[in-house]
């Protein structure tokens, strides 16, 4: 019985781990995905995403000359948020910040 009770104890860790890793990921793709958009459409405030391993949910603001884009990737019950704050130089993304937002 205790052999099944550490088993299981870390079967459900690695779960929680690898949602946690794949909600990252999606939001790393929200980010991406207004980066794409924000191509086309300089004006995008928002979007949705939903991808095989989770859904993002973007937010984007103007931030003096660029863009501040907060991704917040569901995966799971794992949620990871992160924030980029975006340069267009020579029709090329610059990243000029990043960072995970936690609560």
């Amino acid at each position: 019985m205790e052999v099944y009770l550490k088993a299981n104890a870390e079967n459900r860790m690695v779960k929680r781990e690898t949602q946690s890793r794949q909600a990252l990921y999606v939001a790393e793709g929200g980010i991406e995905w207004a980066k794409a958009h924000l191509l086309v459409n300089p004006g995008l405030s928002e979007g949705n995403v939903s991808l095989a391993t989770g859904r993002a949910i973007i937010v984007i603001e103007l931030n003096g000359g660029g863009y501040k884009v907060i991704s917040e990737g569901q995966s799971g019950l794992a949620i990871r948020k992160i924030e980029q704050t975006l340069q267009l130089d020579a029709g090329k993304w610059v990243m000029t910040s990043y960072q995970e937002l936690h609560r």
